[in-house]
């Protein structure tokens, strides 16, 4: 590797590794600590939800942490205009986010802000020099369990979150021709694609393609012969759509693990 490339190599990993440590902050933040009582509470009281303040508190606290963490005292009110910047918009977008529909278009122009806002971030903290060279050592010796970290934290809730609204509409629809078929998928669904997703990293990522294959046909092959699913199209088209986005994403990912650690 020469010189020059090996400059851009340092440069893209360091960019990489403090957004991806910014980015799991934010899953935590928005898919494991904020309960369903906050949601309910910012679509019914938008700004002057307490719920809002319990969630930007908690957005406070780990993105705060995270900050700190990589710049400590050095440059210290630099971090804080970058802390204000991520905690001020999110604040915002989710403002917006509360007058809109739960639907898929919203549901990504929201979440879609809040990563560029990150992007942002993480190219103004690379620019100012702020990180100690230490810090930057720490994170490239220890790249490969960040990389590894924030594809389980990914694919695990947040996935799992995006996949049901992709699949929403189609399974209103099931709902209506059978009310017995409740319009949230079921906690055990839930885990299951979670189990099925990390299944497929650990595979992939290291090597092993076998696996997903193998399991991405055995679960079709038993769930496409259940009675209610040959009686119904609609749940068919279900599984076949549900199963693949699950099984997609996990292999783009752990794809993208492999080639980066």
């Amino acid at each position: 590797m020469s010189g020059d490339e090996q400059s851009i190599y340092m440069v893209y990993y360091k960019n990489m590794i403090i957004f991806l440590l910014l980015f799991i902050a934010h899953c935590l933040a928005d898919y494991y600590l904020q309960r369903h009582s906050w949601i309910m509470d910012k679509v019914a009281r938008h700004e002057r939800s307490v719920g809002l303040l319990y969630h930007m508190l908690t957005h406070v606290l780990l993105t705060g942490a995270t900050l700190f963490w990589l710049v400590g005292f050095n440059g210290s009110w630099f971090m804080l205009w970058i802390w204000i910047l991520i905690i001020g918009t999110h604040y915002l977008i989710d403002i917006w986010k509360t007058y809109q529909t739960f639907t898929l278009p919203y549901y990504l122009a929201d979440q879609i802000g809040h990563i560029v806002v990150l992007i942002l971030a993480t190219y103004l903290l690379i620019n100012s020099h702020a990180l100690p060279d230490s810090t930057y050592t720490f994170l490239l010796e220890h790249q490969a369990i960040i990389i590894w970290s924030a594809a389980l934290v990914f694919l695990a809730n947040p996935m799992a979150i995006t996949i049901m609204v992709i699949l929403m509409p189609l399974r209103e629809k099931m709902h209506q021709k059978d009310t017995s078929i409740a319009v949230s998928p079921s906690n055990e669904g839930h885990y299951i694609g979670i189990l099925e997703r990390t299944i497929v990293l650990f595979s992939v990522g290291t090597g092993q393609y076998v696996i997903p294959v193998l399991l991405f046909i055995g679960k079709l092959f038993v769930r496409l012969r259940e009675e209610k699913v040959i009686a119904k199209p609609l749940h068919r088209q279900y599984v076949i759509f549900g199963t693949s986005l699950s099984m997609i994403s996990a292999l783009l990912v752990a794809m993208w693990v492999s080639t980066s650690t």
